[in-house]
């Protein structure tokens, strides 16, 4: 085997710029670089990459813990995360939960186990407590989830605020009977829009109806699925908060199927402006969930905190935007 000490024989260079050169290192000569690559080169040497991560106790790679990669949100989430630990220099190994607590404790503890330099968590039906149990100290970034701050890092949006603005709105129009779409009512992003609809009725004087509150519903599939139950059997329901552009697009589409005729029959609001929103006739109006501008902060921050910073766990907040389109 090849070590760097053949490598600064056969050049004529002392070890120490041999590593200078293998790592990039400005401070050395033009002469000295050429022979050691050349001899690097012929060698056909390759860095062992383990040993090098080993004495830096750093892996370079990001851990990400999904519920579904094949949620909509989830998978948009995903591409713009590992797109800027990309840009920091970072691998990503992507883990689904399943929604499972079991496999989400056994990245734990990969994390534990040094096999992870971080994590970043975009839904989780443990508690903070418990998830800063199973962490201990290690680095853990929140995403998506409304957690409090206390515990670790959390970035996430207002989901509360923007779902009471999207309900207001169609509250103001005039609709009574609105229904609510989430995909998993018991993680904490979902029950903060849940306060925020309660919260726009409540507000305006109207009492929300249960009976339109649509738990598992994240699909195109379910969309259609959903339409038909509501479309077919003629129920007062006048709107919907959909969860998803691409439950939004299925409600769409069986709303077509049932000669029910959007915006005039029926309105529709989607969630996370995903460009299946642009693709539906009517177009679907939606909210914008700063999916990018959260994935730059809080990777620069991990990475902030990889190279030393201390500080408090901190919480930033970002502001939904609602987009008006053609379906209410």
């Amino acid at each position: 085997m090849v070590t760097i000490y053949d490598i600064a024989r056969l050049s004529g260079v002392s070890k120490s710029t041999v590593s200078r050169v293998l790592n990039n290192h400005p401070y050395v000569s033009t002469e000295n670089r050429m022979k050691v690559e050349k001899v690097i080169e012929e060698l056909n040497y390759v860095p062992n990459s383990i040993a090098k991560q080993f004495r830096q106790k750093q892996t370079k790679c990001i851990g990400i813990l999904v519920p579904d990669i094949n949620h909509p949100y989830f998978s948009q989430l995903v591409g713009s995360i590992s797109s800027e630990c990309n840009r920091r220099g970072f691998k990503t190994v992507v883990h689904q939960t399943f929604s499972s607590k079991k496999l989400e404790r056994e990245v734990y503890t990969q994390l534990r186990n040094r096999e992870l330099d971080g994590i970043i968590l975009t839904s989780s039906l443990l508690s903070e407590e418990e998830i800063a149990e199973c962490t201990q100290k290690n680095l853990l970034v929140a995403c998506n989830e409304d957690f409090s701050g206390n515990y670790f890092d959390v970035f996430c949006l207002n989901e509360e605020n923007v779902t009471f603005e999207a309900t207001t709105y169609l509250l103001n129009k005039g609709l009574t009977k609105i229904g609510f779409c989430s995909d998993n009512i018991d993680t904490p992003s979902q029950q903060a829009r849940l306060r925020g609809f309660i919260l726009a009725h409540d507000k305006n004087g109207i009492n929300h109806t249960k009976d339109y509150l649509f738990n598992q519903i994240s699909t195109i599939e379910n969309g259609i699925t959903l339409g038909k139950r509501l479309f077919r059997n003629r129920l007062e329901i006048e709107g919907i908060i959909a969860g998803s552009d691409f439950v939004a697009a299925g409600l769409i589409k069986s709303a077509e199927i049932h000669d029910i005729k959007i915006p005039q029959d029926f309105s529709v609001i989607g969630f996370d402006n995903h460009p299946i929103s642009l693709a539906t006739t009517p177009q679907v109006s939606t909210i914008c969930n700063r999916i990018k501008d959260m994935s730059k902060d809080l990777v620069d921050h991990m990475a902030n905190k990889m190279n030393g910073l201390k500080q408090i766990p901190v919480k930033k907040i970002y502001n939904g935007k609602i987009i008006i389109r053609e379906s209410n």
